[in-house]
């Protein structure tokens, strides 16, 4: 892991442009399906933190790629068969993006991006009948995460290093089989950025 961040974070220093930190919120959905392909359990969206640290390279003069780490809560309440539920998760992973920048003028830019992102559980409990359950023993939950999707970014440059930016990402982790859940997190964060 230490070796993928450090050629995350010192590689390409040619291509470099700039550091990004961010911060948001997530407000996901659970999607689970069962052996009959049926949903059991009543769910709705809940918030959860979201963090960021990465660095974007510019490909071309249009084209940019955006290499990071994410830290994300993925949270949900609900019930089945009216007793009320909630999953705390939280995880932790790498993040993929490339897309076009377009310069509108006067220090804002706009960029789109596809996104894909790679993450495991660190934490997760889900707390059903007044109890907590440790969420690690659940394949569903413990295991790689993969999530695609896409981003929009509006950017405005306050001086030749410091920027500022606001941010919306939706992901989807399309998981297929007999029995699957799949976390569908909308994502709105605002950050700062640091060039060279």
């Amino acid at each position: 892991m230490k070796r993928i961040l450090l050629f995350l974070f010192l590689s390409f220093p040619a291509l470099s442009q700039s550091y990004k930190v961010s911060v948001g919120s997530n407000i996901t959905s659970y999607e689970f399906a069962n052996s009959a392909g049926t949903n059991p359990i009543a769910l709705r969206s809940e918030s959860g933190l979201a963090l960021g640290l990465s660095r974007e390279f510019s490909l071309s003069k249009v084209f940019v790629l955006d290499l990071g780490i994410a830290y994300n809560q993925f949270n949900t309440v609900g019930d089945i068969q009216n007793i009320p539920l909630a999953y705390s998760t939280d995880f932790i992973g790498l993040s993929l993006g490339v897309g076009p920048s377009l310069n509108l003028g006067k220090g804002f830019s706009f960029s789109a991006k596809a996104v894909a992102s790679a993450s495991s559980m660190v934490k997760g409990n889900q707390f059903i009948q007044n109890r907590y359950v440790d969420l690690f023993a659940d394949k569903q939950f413990n295991s790689l995460r993969t999530l695609y999707g896409y981003s929009f970014e509006i950017n405005k440059q306050i001086n030749e290093q410091v920027g500022v930016f606001a941010k919306y990402q939706h992901l989807d982790s399309y998981n297929f089989g007999s029995s699957t859940l799949n976390f569908i997190p909308s994502t709105f964060s605002i950050g700062i950025s640091l060039s060279k």
